[in-house]
C-alpha cells in the first residue's frame, strides 16, 4: 500500500508559502506569503530521493530501508498542519477492507489495464474494471486456523492460479473459428481467468509474455484467414527466441479434409512458431474437420482443455447450470390498430415460401458464405385496390419480441403493464393516445427502436443522469467541437448506435418512459419492389425479401432487420398493414411490348424484373408480340439461391427471354458477377441496345450498380472507340430518354 501511494498518491499536489522572503535551491526567489504548489508525482519519483524511482518495489518499505528515506520525499496525504487528519484511520480501514475482499472474493482483470488518471479533488484510475466472483467455501483464505486438513491447504494454494491471464486468439474468415474462440473466452472468464479475446493479427501486435494462450485457427487453401495475414508474416519471419518461454498454449486447428494437401497447414505453422519461441503446450493440438463431425471434435478438444485447466489451476471450469437466456413468447393481437399511416390498409398473407436451400456441401464456404434466408411472399390486397408492374409495396413492420423485451427491461416496465397516453397540448401523434394499451404492444407496433441516436437525443439522455461520469461521456458526442463531431460520426453514426443501445451502455441514465416515447419516432414503412404483374392476378402481390441479419456494427450481438425479420415470420392468414406506391423516378416497362429489354438483377434484385417477365409472358400467351429480354441474374450457386430458376428456364424455352447467369461461388463458371456476364455477352448487349432496348438495373447500389454501369461504358468504348467521358455522356442520355432505369438500394 505504501508503494502504491508513492507512485499514485490520492492527491495531485499540496500548497506551501514561505513565512519570510527566501530563495529555494539558490535559484527561485520567493516573497513572503507567495503560494507554491508541490506536485506529488515528481516529488515521489525524484531521482535524488529514490533509487529506481519509476519501479514498483515494496522492499523499499522494509524497516531498514525506510529509515534511510528523506523525511520530505514522501507525502501522500499532504504536509504539516494541512495534512489529512484521518490518514491513519484511512490506512487501517484500507488494510481491513483489502484483507476482507481478498478473503471473500476472487478478482480478474478484463484487459491489460493502462492507467487513465481521473482527477477532481483526488486522483483515481478511470475506467478500471475488475471481474469479481464470490469465493467458494473451499477457496476461502482462513486466517489463524491451525486445524486445516491437508487437502484444504492444497486447494487453497492451488486456487491462487485462478486469475492468471488467458489470451484467446482466432484466425477466422467465415466466423466459425471466431465463434469457438468466443465460447472459450466466455467460459474462461466465468472460470475466473483474466480473459482477453482478439484476432491473431491483433495478437501479433501485442504478444503475451506470460499466462495462458488459446488459439483457434483455420486454413484456407493452406493460407492464413483474413484476420491472421499479418500474424502469418510474423511466423514466417520468426518469433523472437525465448519470447514466449513463460507462456503455455492450447491450439485447435479447423479445416476440411477434402483439401488434403493444405489441411491444417496454417495451424501447424502456428504450433511450430509458438514452440520455437519457447511456449509450452497445455494439451495436444486439436483438429476439427468441417467434412466430418466438426462440432463433436471441437467439443471433445475443449472438454479436454477445461479438464486440464481445472486440475492444474483448481479452477471451476464447469458449465453454468441452466440456460443462459430466457425466451418469452409473445401472443400477437388479432387486429393491429390502424394508426400506422393514413395511407395504410390491411393486406392478407396468402403464401410465404423459402427461396434458399441449404448450401452445405455445394461449395467451399471459404470462397463465399451461404446466403441467409430469402422469402417469396404473396399477399392479397383489399377489394378495389390494384397495382401496376414495377410498383412498390410499403410494409409497416413490428419490432421483434426480443428487441421489445430489451427496451422494456431497460425502462423498467413490464410487458403486460397497461398504459393510457394523454396529450394535453394536442397535435399530431403516431401513438395511440387516449386508448388503453399494454407496454408490450406500444413498443412492438408503434416505435422505431433501431434508429441511430441523434445528437439532440444524446443531449436529452445527458440531462437524465445524476452520474458525474456518464454525463461527460455523452456530452463528448454533442459538444460543438471537431473532436466531438468526429467521435459522433465514428462511434455513433458509423456503428449505428441507437438510443436503446446507449441506455444499455450507460445504466446510470434514469430516463422516464414518457421522455423515451417522445424522443422515439414511429415505425416507418419499408418499400419492396413488387415481383409480380397485375395481369396474372390484379389483387395478388408477390414480394421477394432477403433477411437482413449479421453482427451488429456496434459490436453488441447480432443485428436483424426490423422489416425483413418480421416478414420472414409471417404465415398464411396473417394480416399486415401497407400500401401500393409508385416509385419516383418511375421504374416501369415500356408501353410497347415489342421493345427489347435488358434486365439486370442479381439476388433479390430480380424482384421487379420477375414482374416485368411475368407481364411479358402473359402478353405473349395472349397473342401479343413481345421483344426479347436479355436477363442477367446472379447468385452464389444454382442449387442454393437461384431465385425463380424454373420460371426463368420456362420463359427462356418460350423465347421470351435469354438468361445469362453469374455464380459467385462456382469455380470455373464464366462469370462470377453480373458485370462479368455483361462483359461476356458484349456483342448481344450492344446489339440489343442498338435495337432500342431499355435497360433496367435493380439491386445493390454501392457495388453492383456502379460496376454494371462501368461494364456498359466499357462496351460503348470498345464498339465506338470513344473515351470514358463520351461513354458516360452516352449513359446519361439513355437515362434522360428513360431507357436506363435503376431501382437500387443500399
Amino acid at each position: 500500500m505504501d508503494e502504491t501511494l508513492r507512485l499514485w498518491a490520492p492527491i495531485p499536489a499540496f500548497g506551501k508559502a514561505p513565512s519570510q522572503d527566501t530563495v529555494i535551491g539558490g535559484r527561485y526567489q520567493l516573497k513572503k506569503g507567495t503560494r507554491v504548489n508541490i506536485l506529488e508525482g515528481p516529488l515521489h519519483t525524484h531521482p535524488k530521493a529514490w533509487e529506481r524511482p519509476d519501479e514498483f518495489d515494496i522492499d523499499r518499505w522494509l524497516p531498514e530501508n525506510r529509515a534511510k528515506q528523506h523525511p520530505h520525499a514522501y507525502k501522500p496525504f499532504g504536509n504539516g498542519l494541512r495534512a489529512c487528519i484521518g490518514r491513519q484511520f484511512a490506512l487501517t480501514e484500507a488494510r481491513l477492507a483489502l484483507a476482507l475482499v481478498l478473503q471473500k472474493f476472487r478478482f480478474a482483470e478484463t484487459a491489460d489495464y493502462k492507467m487513465d488518471v481521473k482527477e477532481a479533488l483526488t486522483r483515481k484510475p478511470g475506467n478500471f474494471e475488475l471481474i469479481v466472483r464470490r469465493r467458494q467455501e473451499h477457496q476461502r483464505t482462513v486466517f489463524g486456523a491451525a486445524d486445516l486438513r491437508t487437502d484444504d491447504m492444497q486447494a487453497q494454494a492451488a486456487v491462487s492460479g485462478v486469475g492468471v491471464s488467458l489470451t484467446v486468439a482466432y484466425g477466422s474468415s467465415l466466423g466459425a473459428c471466431e465463434d469457438l474462440a468466443r465460447t472459450i473466452a466466455d467460459r474462461g472468464e466465468r472460470s475466473g481467468f483474466g480473459t482477453t479475446l482478439m484476432s491473431l493479427d491483433e495478437l501479433g501486435d501485442d504478444l503475451p509474455t506470460e499466462g495462458l494462450l488459446a488459439v483457434v485457427a483455420a486454413s484456407y487453401n493452406g493460407k492464413a484467414p483474413d484476420d491472421a495475414q499479418r500474424f502469418d508474416d510474423l511466423l514466417a519471419a520468426g518469433l523472437p527466441e525465448g519470447s514466449l518461454s513463460n507462456v503455455r498454449f492450447a491450439l485447435l486447428g479447423a479445416g476440411n479434409t477434402q483439401w488434403v494437401a493444405t489441411f491444417q497447414a496454417f495451424p501447424k505453422r502456428i504450433e511450430e512458431g509458438l514452440l520455437a519461441a519457447g511456449a509450452t503446450p497445455v494439451i495436444e493440438r486439436g483438429i476439427a474437420d468441417a467434412a466430418g463431425d466438426f462440432d463433436g471434435m471441437a467439443t471433445r478438444w475443449m472438454n479436454t482443455l477445461w479438464a486440464t485447466l481445472a486440475e492444474e489451476y483448481a479452477a471451476d471450469t464447469s458449465e453454468a447450470s441452466g440456460p443462459r437466456y430466457q425466451v418469452q413468447l409473445l401472443t400477437e393481437a388479432d387486429v393491429r390498430p390502424a394508426i400506422v399511416s393514413e395511407q395504410a390498409y390491411p393486406v392478407t398473407v396468402v403464401a410465404n415460401e423459402e427461396l434458399v436451400t441449404d448450401g452445405t456441401g455445394l461449395w467451399d464456404f471459404s470462397i463465399e458464405p451461404p446466403r441467409p434466408s430469402a422469402k417469396s411472399v404473396t399477399v392479397e390486397l383489399p377489394e378495389g385496390v390494384t397495382y401496376d408492374t414495377g410498383n412498390h409495396l410499403a410494409v409497416f413492420a413490428k419490432n421483434e419480441p426480443a428487441l421489445v423485451d430489451r427496451a422494456l427491461t431497460r425502462l423498467g416496465v413490464d410487458r403486460d403493464q397497461a398504459l393510457r397516453l394523454d396529450q394535453p397540448s394536442g397535435g399530431r401523434t403516431h401513438l395511440p393516445v387516449g386508448t388503453p394499451v399494454t407496454a408490450g404492444l406500444l413498443l412492438t407496433e408503434f416505435l422505431e427502436l433501431q434508429d441511430v441516436a441523434t445528437r439532440s437525443q444524446i443531449q436529452a439522455l445527458a440531462e437524465y443522469t445524476p452520474c458525474p461520469w456518464t454525463r461527460p461521456q455523452l456530452q463528448a458526442y454533442t459538444a460543438d467541437t471537431e473532436e466531438a463531431e468526429e467521435r459522433y460520426q465514428k462511434e455513433v453514426l458509423g456503428k449505428r448506435i441507437s438510443v436503446l443501445s446507449l441506455l444499455e451502455r450507460f445504466p446510470a441514465i434514469e430516463l422516464p418512459l414518457a421522455v423515451f416515447l417522445e424522443m422515439t419516432g414511429p415505425i416507418r414503412p419499408r418499400f419492396y419492389s413488387i415481383s409480380s404483374a397485375p395481369q396474372s392476378n390484379p389483387r395478388h402481390v408477390r414480394l421477394t425479401v432477403g433477411l437482413l441479419e449479421g453482427p451488429a456494427l456496434s459490436g453488441d450481438g447480432q443485428y436483424r432487420g426490423t422489416c425483413s425479420s418480421y416478414i420472414a415470420g409471417l404465415e398464411p392468414g396473417d394480416v399486415v398493414y401497407g400500401y401500393v406506391r409508385v416509385p419516383s423516378p418511375a421504374f416501369a416497362p415500356p408501353a410497347d411490348p415489342a421493345t427489347p429489354l435488358i434486365l439486370i438483377g442479381p439476388g433479390t434484385g430480380i424482384a421487379p424484373l420477375r414482374g416485368f417477365l411475368e407481364e411479358r409472358a402473359w402478353q405473349y400467351e395472349n397473342g401479343t408480340r413481345v421483344g426479347l429480354s436479355q436477363v442477367f441474374v446472379g447468385c452464389r450457386h444454382p442449387e442454393h439461391d437461384y431465385f425463380y430458376r424454373q420460371e426463368m428456364q420456362d420463359w427462356e424455352r418460350a423465347g421470351i427471354a435469354r438468361v445469362h447467369t453469374a455464380y459467385s461461388a462456382v469455380p470455373g463458371h464464366p462469370a462470377r458477377f453480373v458485370q462479368n456476364a455483361i462483359a461476356g455477352a458484349a456483342d448481344t448487349v450492344w446489339q440489343a441496345i442498338e435495337d432500342g432496348a431499355y435497360i433496367y438495373v435493380c439491386g445493390d447500389g454501392r457495388r453492383m450498380a456502379p460496376a454494371v454501369r462501368e461494364a456498359l461504358a466499357a462496351i460503348h468504348r470498345r464498339r465506338t472507340g470513344s473515351d470514358d467521358e463520351t461513354a458516360q455522356q452516352w449513359l446519361a442520355q439513355l437515362e434522360a430518354d428513360e431507357r436506363y432505369q435503376q431501382d437500387v438500394f443500399a
